[in-house]
């Protein structure tokens, strides 16, 4: 039968394969990574800071708008336990995707929230898919190029992802200014979601055989 190619998901815990940093960004994989986690740190800082008035402009309490972020905030910690647990059989690219995707149907949910009760079902919905995706974007750098020069990999990453977190929320500020809503900007990031999980679907695991190690 023909053999699998080796990829950095297969690999087991003894033979793992690294790779410098030179070598992973090589890989069309490093890019899709890395722009999928940028999109989604554009968007998900400027949800944090704007879903309180959100609600509270759609008729919701200031008390239950904080009792929402409150429970997705518990609701997160379910999400990590569970997408971690799932990436050991599925993989952390499949559970990313996964976990954009919910993300993305959070924002396009968050249009139809006008009750104390939607918001709270929505709250535990948003918890979920970023709890998951946050903690699989802390190893699948890891999984697919070791780690032995993650730290180097991630010192490239990171500050991108700063950036990004910085332009979001006042993006969301500037569309709410010139528009009176956060409805468009929030479907906005609606679509960035769709897009960060497409990336996460085309960053396929490096193939050893697909490189050829500088000298």
């Amino acid at each position: 039968s023909e053999k699998k190619p080796e990829t950095l998901e297969n690999q087991t815990f003894n033979n793992e394969i690294s790779f410098s940093v030179r070598e992973a960004i090589r890989f069309s994989s490093f890019y899709l990574l890395v722009t999928a986690i940028a999109l989604s740190s554009f968007s998900t800082p400027a949800l944090h800071l704007h879903m309180i008035p959100y609600m509270t402009d759609r008729g919701i309490s200031d008390a239950a708008a904080v009792s929402v972020v409150a429970l997705s905030s518990v609701s997160g910690a379910l999400g990590s336990l569970t997408f971690g647990l799932l990436a050991e059989r599925y993989t952390a690219r499949r559970m990313m995707v996964l976990g954009f995707a919910l993300l993305s149907s959070s924002f396009f949910l968050l249009l139809f929230v006008n009750s104390t009760i939607l918001a709270l079902i929505w709250g535990i919905h948003l918890g979920i898919a970023q709890g998951g995706s946050f903690t699989l974007q802390q190893v699948i750098f890891a999984d697919y190029y070791g780690r032995d020069s993650l730290g180097a990999i991630r010192g490239i990453v990171w500050p991108i992802q700063m950036i990004f977190n910085s332009i979001g929320p006042l993006a969301a500020a500037l569309a709410y200014d010139t528009t009176g809503d956060y409805r468009l900007i929030f479907f906005v990031f609606a679509i960035l979601a769709i897009a960060s999980s497409a990336f996460l679907f085309l960053a396929r695991s490096p193939v050893t055989t697909q490189l050829t190690r500088p000298v």
